[in-house]
């Protein structure tokens, strides 16, 4: 699906290097895709057009792309070009998996970009990284692989499966000083890891860079204040690699602009909100034109004491998975979190919101977890103060649903958040 092209926000202005390296992508991927060729010819974007026009006029000129197109140029990807080696997919936990076939010129770059953010996190040749991984291992790989390009003392995949109290046992004597971890696995290893440290006596652990995931603010509060460690925040996707990190002066996520351009499809009512769009300028195998993220982004304002260049942003979440209940601002993945918080593993849930009379909070969870009703209410309601104060207050309603649990994947097109509140004038 595609969108017609509208006043988007440009993160940060491009020099004429990045105006330089716009053009030639926006060359290549009318002329190497199909799809994309067929893209720009209906708004009336020609290859001479590109040639002798600004490319950022072009540029705003070009429909926004969606994960349902990109779907297309990916499978287009597999006859247009003959040097690819490899394939990257997402987790698919929030929706369908998506994919990226990869080239060894592609590959290359990617890693090495992805050492430059791990230099910005501080990570050095003196560093011993442990990657903390699901068994089977499938997504840190790529991390080892950039840590040795940055010349790491050492870098590893460290499993944890269902046994996470004994398979975590080894991790503290290998004493490693940085960790890379996804943080609900972590939230599930804090307890585990502290019994350990304390057994071993020592403890070189300095920082830990979070993926994949917004990290909670109670997980960061704990491991600055407790343990004393420094916390990153590195941000990426399947279809683009790496985008950007978290540096020393904690207060955003720098977005570098060298590598893809950024624009940002604000809010009605906030300038300083709205969801990401990407351009890329390298990425060959795939290339990126407009393409909406799906991510939800805030804009932080003035300049970093880092003098790093590039913007900054905060990542909210997945577009239509952050919604507010009476002006609060909340967000699937951590209510996902605060439900199945007390069992070993993360499952199934549909949030439902309605305003019939009340604002009503509804959570629809598999059949078999009404047994743990009452546990999942607590455990919520814990973890997720503000709607105990608008429960408690009788602002809002907490309701729980059950269904088979094919009703989660009986449709990719299933809403995680499903807002069928009326909408007063």
């Amino acid at each position: 699906m595609t969108v017609a092209a509208s006043d988007e926000l440009v993160l940060r202005q491009p020099d004429s290097t990045v105006r330089d390296d716009l053009k030639t992508a926006l060359l290549y991927t009318y002329s190497t895709f199909g799809s994309y060729r067929d893209s720009f010819d209906s708004v009336g974007v020609s290859e001479a057009t590109i040639v002798e026009d600004d490319p950022l006029l072009v540029l705003n000129r070009l429909p926004i792309i969606d994960s349902d197109a990109l779907t297309d140029i990916t499978m287009e990807s597999l006859t247009v070009l003959d040097n690819i080696v490899d394939i990257e997919t997402s987790s698919g936990t929030t929706g369908a998996r998506k994919k990226r076939f990869i080239s060894y010129e592609d590959d290359l770059r990617d890693h090495e970009f992805m050492a430059d953010l791990f230099r910005v996190a501080g990570i050095t040749t003196i560093d011993r990284v442990a990657c903390l991984d699901t068994d089977p291992v499938y997504l840190v790989v790529s991390f080892t692989r950039a840590l040795d390009l940055l010349g790491v003392g050492e870098s590893y995949v460290y499993s944890v499966g269902r046994d996470y109290d004994r398979e975590l046992e080894a991790l503290p004597r290998l004493d490693p000083t940085v960790i890379f971890v996804v943080p609900s696995m972590f939230e599930r290893c804090v307890e585990p890891l502290r019994q350990h440290y304390e057994t071993v006596g020592h403890r070189s652990l300095s920082k830990i860079v979070f993926i994949g995931e917004q990290v909670p603010q109670r997980l960061r509060t704990l491991l600055e204040s407790d343990w004393g460690i420094e916390v990153f925040s590195y941000y990426g996707a399947a279809e683009t690699s790496s985008l950007g990190i978290e540096c020393s002066a904690h207060d955003g996520i720098h977005l570098f602009t060298d590598r893809n351009f950024f624009e940002l499809r604000a809010s009605d009512h906030d300038e300083s909100n709205g969801q990401l769009v990407v351009t890329s300028l390298e990425q060959k195998t795939l290339p990126l034109v407009r393409y909406a993220l799906g991510d939800e982004v805030t804009i932080k304002q003035g300049e970093c004491p880092c003098d790093l260049p590039y913007p900054r942003v905060d990542v909210l979440g997945r577009a239509g998975d952050v919604f507010s209940i009476l002006g609060s601002k909340f967000h699937y993945d951590s209510i996902l979190r605060a439900v199945y918080k007390p069992f070993d593993e993360i499952g199934y849930l549909q949030i439902l919101l309605r305003n019939d009379d009340r604002e009503t909070l509804t959570l629809v969870l598999p059949k078999e977890m009404r047994e743990f009703e009452k546990r999942v209410h607590t455990s919520l309601l814990a973890e997720q103060l503000e709607i105990d104060f608008l429960v408690a207050s009788k602002y809002a309603v907490l309701q729980f649903e059950y269904v088979d649990e094919s009703h989660f994947f009986g449709s990719r097109k299933m809403k995680l958040v499903d807002d069928q509140r009326k909408i007063y004038q």
